[in-house]
Order: structure tokens, then C-alpha cells, then sequence
């Protein structure tokens, strides 16, 4: 076992999960950030099962005060991963889209990720090797329609990795977007009931390739990019 830790948000379910499933494979401690303590719970007890650590924390990522505390918690601890999964998702037309809806998708989708990641970028430097990973969404590489409000949240989501990159680099923290084409999660199949599966991209090859990432030697990045079935036209 190492002595590295990662946090992963949206842990309970999804890509999260596969996420958090996967670095712990590799002795990484998880601690497993999400709204809903029970699913975090059966994520921690699974990993534990499968030989790794993990930690299960509830956390609305969109409460201000409740990530403040989530920061004072790990003041002086060192945290070589964040991994910024949690999300939400819309299928609405502009005309019907209100403020309120407008509102959540950017504050769960590019809000709370800027802001964690402000809070815990002490942590993170204190890492000599560590990881800022936003998992985006293929929206950001192409043009569909009924979901302007999640592109504008994930297209916002991808400029602030491009700047944090440059940012950051002279701490040798890289920043990374991977921007996966419809993945097989549950939140996918409440928005697309029926949606063909074969088009779905695994949540486990997301969870491989952010572990790739998340494990790359120091001072060495990689660029955003897409990752999509072949079967998606």
C-alpha cells in the first residue's frame, strides 16, 4: 500500500465509483466524496472488500460552508489526486429552461469543481506528484441540441482546466479533462431511458484512463481530450 490519497466526487454511483474502485486497486486511499452517505458507504465497503482503503465522506459539493469544512478537515494533510466527477445533467430546450434549472447545472457542473479545487489546491501542493482530473463531457467536441445548459457548463468547466494547467504548472500539479462520449451510468439512464448501450462508453474505461493519468511520473501532462465508442455517430 502507498500513502497516497485521492479524492473522488460523485463516489457513490457512476464513473465515481469506477474511479475511486480503480485507484484504490493501486494502494491509493480513497476518500469518497458525495451527497448521499449510503451509496458512499456501499463504494467504501466494495473497495475494502477488493483489498484497498477508503474513506466515505457526505458532502454537498455545492455547499459553500459544508467545502469550506471539508477543507478545514484535511488542513495539513496531503492529497495527491482530486478528482471532480460529481455532475448533474439537463435535456431541455432554451425556451424551457429556467433560471433556477440554469442555475444548478452550473453550480454542480463548473462551480463546485473551481471551488473545491481552490480549497484544496494547499493540500494538493503538498503533493510531489498530484493530479487535478475534471471528467468533462463529449459536448464540449460537438454540437447537440437540448442540452445548452450542460454544454455551457462543461465548455466553462473546460476553459478553467486549459487556464488551471498554465496556472499550475510551475508546481508541477497537472490538470486534465477527460470528456467521455455517453458513459453506462445511472445517471445517463434516467436522462436517456432506452438509449442503445452499445454506443455507451464502460465507466471502468474511464476510471482506467483517469488512472492513467492520475499515475503519470512527475512533471509529465497529457492534453484534454475526448473518449468515445465507435459506435457513436
Amino acid at each position: 500500500m502507498t500513502n497516497r490519497m485521492a479524492v473522488i466526487t460523485g463516489a457513490g454511483q457512476g464513473s465515481g465509483r469506477a474511479i475511486a474502485q480503480r485507484l484504490a486497486q493501486d494502494g491509493i486511499h480513497a476518500l469518497l466524496v458525495g451527497r448521499t452517505a449510503s451509496k458512499l458507504q456501499d463504494t467504501a465497503e466494495a473497495i475494502a472488500a477488493a483489498g484497498g482503503e477508503a474513506t466515505a465522506r457526505a458532502l454537498d459539493v455545492t455547499d459553500d460552508a459544508a467545502v469550506a469544512g471539508f477543507g478545514a478537515e484535511l488542513d495539513g494533510k496531503t492529497l495527491d489526486i482530486l478528482i471532480n466527477c460529481a455532475g448533474d445533467w439537463l435535456i431541455s430546450p432554451l425556451a424551457d429552461t429556467s433560471n433556477a434549472q440554469l442555475d444548478h447545472i452550473l453550480r454542480v457542473n463548473l462551480r463546485a469543481p473551481y471551488i473545491l479545487s481552490r480549497v484544496l489546491l494547499p493540500n494538493l501542493r503538498r503533493s510531489d506528484n498530484a493530479s487535478i482530473i475534471n471528467i468533462g463531457s463529449l459536448v464540449t467536441a460537438i454540437s447537440a441540441p437540448m442540452v445548452s445548459a450542460y454544454t455551457a457548463a462543461k465548455a466553462g468547466l473546460q476553459g478553467m482546466t486549459k487556464s488551471l494547467a498554465a496556472e499550475l504548472k510551475p508546481d508541477r500539479i497537472r490538470v486534465v479533462m477527460i470528456s467521455p462520449g455517453p458513459a453506462d451510468t445511472p445517471m445517463r439512464a434516467a436522462a436517456s431511458p432506452g438509449i442503445d448501450k452499445s454506443i455507451l462508453v464502460q465507466p471502468e474505461t474511464i476510471a482506467e484512463m483517469t488512472h492513467t493519468i492520475a499515475t503519470l511520473p512527475r512533471g509529465i501532462t497529457t492534453s484534454d481530450f475526448v473518449l468515445y465508442s465507435m459506435s457513436w455517430e
